[in-house]
């Protein structure tokens, strides 16, 4: 039961493991699922000051935002030349823009005349002119008119382009750098683009894109998605079928962790009483599109085959339906990839889930300078069916301090369970506040990927 490959000074709990639920499926598993690195951390304190302090959040700015890569939108979000988002991060403020066929520029969304923001909503424009006085770029970012021109001596056109972040592309998202002398995307992604190459993320589109803000610190809210045993409480609807103490845990590379928790096995940390495998399917299935027919009584409750169990039912329950609606065969998906938790996070706030079906995306951003405010967006990533044009992307949706997400397009599944972790985030942010001792505690294993990401933030604060 032990995992040989976590260091023999952490401890584990008394449970199968997820390689040896891997061991157990029905399709053969890539390697990249095989691949493990669990470094010991330590067991030091955290200290709340990373979650309250307003000096240590001034600090991060210069020392960590200006200089790690940001996700700023899909490449669908901006299909034309012209076409433009506005990312928004701790003060500062980007045109991530279309500028030519095949080039993305990051243009800093400041007027250099007085100031002004050149565009303060998402669209499309032929030249960049500010309201304010009419100084006029391109879209490429070079200077091209000024009404004035002969009141500036001291500013010849050469000296007037816009400046510029680092762009990157990759899955068809488009990520920024403040700092032109950032390390390439590509390195900073670490294994991602080869562990997700078989899912074909360029050629998903976003189903739907919501964000809310929440008064807490982007740390409060990232790390909330940062571990399944928060479940045990937060979400006990789910401990049927889900994984907890026995979640696989791994540091990938600088940048990237990955978590992943196993559907169709009972939380360890359920004690009240032992699922059978009917009633494992029957409550994974309860808020899922379900085949009628497919095993399911006139009750509601399932009926596996004899020999079968609830994780191998449901995966190939799944493989039938996402090859009715995506129209490709499904028949060597492997059973983890039809609703195995494989989430994967990049330093400092992008989150992302693995598989093939509909993919969970995850941002977060300080709310402006402010330590204690953030705002969370949630992309709904869905595959094009085969042979069927492209859909446009869904609209931004923000929703209001007292709309919840099961009110939104995500509905009452992923909404409702997003509405339980809300719940808690404003009050952690309280309790830190109001902590007496400075410091907070972490799991050695279950909670390794938040420690990681003090340890990188603490590491970008002292350089």
């Amino acid at each position: 039961m032990n995992d040989p490959h976590i260091p023999a000074q952490i401890a584990q709990v008394d449970a199968i493991n997820y390689q040896e639920i891997l061991d157990l499926d029905t399709r053969p598993v890539p390697d990249f699922m095989r691949e493990r690195r669990v470094p010991d951390l330590g067991t030091d304190a955290v200290p709340v000051a990373h979650y309250t302090s307003p000096e240590v959040f001034r600090k991060s700015i210069d020392k960590m935002w200006m200089k790690t890569w940001q996700l700023a939108c899909r490449e669908e979000q901006i299909p034309n030349v012209g076409d433009y988002v506005v990312y928004d991060v701790v003060g500062k403020s980007l045109i991530v823009v279309r500028s030519a066929p095949g080039e993305i520029r990051a243009l800093h969304n400041s007027c250099l005349h007085r100031g002004r923001r050149l565009v303060s909503d998402n669209g499309h424009k032929g030249m960049f002119i500010c309201p304010f006085h009419g100084m006029q770029w391109k879209l490429n970012g070079t200077f091209a008119h000024n009404p004035f021109q002969w009141d500036f001596p001291q500013c010849p056109e050469s000296s007037m382009k816009l400046p510029e972040a680092k762009v990157g592309t990759w899955g068809g998202f488009v990520f920024v750098n403040f700092d032109l002398d950032a390390r390439p995307l590509e390195e900073a992604l670490g294994p991602i683009p080869a562990h997700f190459s078989r899912w074909n993320f360029k050629d998903k589109y976003i189903a739907a894109h919501i964000g809310k803000r929440a008064k807490c610190s982007y740390l409060v809210a990232f790390e909330a998605f940062m571990e399944t045993h928060h479940a045990i409480t937060t979400h006990p609807e789910i401990l049927s079928y889900i994984t907890t103490g026995n979640c696989q845990y791994d540091v990938l590379s600088e940048l990237v962790c990955r978590h992943i928790s196993a559907r169709g096995y009972q939380s360890t940390e359920y004690k009240r009483k032992q699922f059978t495998q009917n009633e494992i399917a029957t409550l994974m299935l309860q808020n899922s599109l379900r085949d009628k027919g497919a095993g399911e009584s006139e009750s509601g409750e399932i009926t596996l085959p004899e020999g079968m169990t609830a994780r191998a039912f449901i995966a190939d329950m799944y493989r039938k339906q996402l090859a009715e609606q995506n129209g490709r065969s499904m028949d060597d998906v492997a059973d983890f990839e039809l609703g195995d938790s494989l989430i994967y996070s990049m330093y400092p706030n992008f989150q992302i889930w693995g598989g093939v079906m509909p993919n969970w995306v995850y941002r977060f951003r300080p709310g402006g300078t402010s330590h204690d405010e953030c705002l969370m967006e949630f992309y709904l990533l869905r595959d094009v069916p085969a042979g069927a044009e492209r859909p446009k992307p869904a609209k931004y949706h923000l929703l209001g301090d007292n709309e919840a997400w099961a009110s939104s397009e995500l509905g009452e599944g992923p909404g409702s369970v997003l509405d339980q972790d809300w719940s808690n985030m404003e009050q952690v942010q309280l309790g830190l506040e109001a902590s007496a001792t400075g410091v907070v505690q972490l799991g050695h294993y279950l909670e390794m990927k938040i420690r990681h990401h003090h340890q990188l933030l603490a590491k970008y604060l002292e350089e």
